[in-house]
């Protein structure tokens, strides 16, 4: 993971200086067709930029992730529910979209490039697992447990953040789905948690498959699978 410092150092966000105890991790998508973070560092880095402002962003190009606030600032990156808000609590980093997406209405969208589009999906899902387990790894925080990582649209239906459905309306329209009971997040979740006990994975394309299909759920024979643009891996954990 490569990542690099970019402290939004003129935003009332960060001139207002507030910190939190980092409790947990929100993972966002941007919600628009722009692939590079830094056409939202260089947009955003105004005093007049106001109403939110996040930790950092990946870039949908190579995966560099920016980070844009100290870990425990507290952020502008969720709003607020019935419960309270996130930015109390959780870090929030947002991944950045592919370019050949164009919304139509609400989080709905018409792609001109799927294998592109999920070209993005993937290289920024990667960074979020490894952003994710450093910052578990930081903060003593354990992924699989409850509320720790969390979407946006979990936020949401927690009462803790505003009606988005990000990231999983992308993952889901580009035809990332998962085939057993736990959600993307979920697979998120047991990703971080596997890369952050340090192992190192072979792969090996073992036939095809139509979808994502993240599981680091580590068995006796420390074996998980990945679907990755359609193809199933079978991944040999060392």
């Amino acid at each position: 993971m490569r990542m690099v410092e970019s402290f939004l150092m003129r935003t009332p966000c960060y001139a207002a200086g507030l910190k939190i105890t980092v409790k947990g991790l929100m993972l966002h998508s941007v919600g628009c067709l722009q692939p590079k973070a830094s056409a939202f560092i260089s947009s955003w880095d105004s005093l007049a930029h106001g109403g939110f402002c996040v930790h950092g962003f990946i870039d949908g190009e190579d995966g560099t992730v920016y980070q844009t606030l100290p870990w425990n600032y507290r952020g502008w990156h969720c709003g607020s529910g019935g419960r309270g808000s996130g930015n109390n609590t959780h870090i929030g980093v947002e991944m950045c979209e592919p370019v050949c997406t164009k919304y139509t209405a609400g989080s709905n969208f018409v792609c001109s490039d799927l294998d592109a589009a999920r070209a993005v999906a993937e290289r920024t899902y990667r960074a979020a697992v490894e952003l994710f387990a450093m910052l578990c790894g930081k903060y003593g925080l354990d992924p699989l447990a409850d509320r720790i990582v969390i979407s946006h649209r979990e936020g949401c239906a927690r009462g803790i953040a505003s009606n988005h459905g990000d990231p999983e309306h992308l993952w889901g329209q580009l035809g990332i789905r998962v085939q057993v009971q736990l959600d993307c997040i979920g697979f998120l979740r047991e990703d971080i948690k596997g890369y952050g006990l340090g192992m190192k994975a072979v792969y090996g394309v073992s036939g095809a498959v139509d979808g994502l299909y993240f599981c680091g759920k580590l068995r006796k024979n420390l074996i998980y699978c990945h679907m990755l643009r359609g193809i199933m891996q079978t991944v040999a954990l060392l």
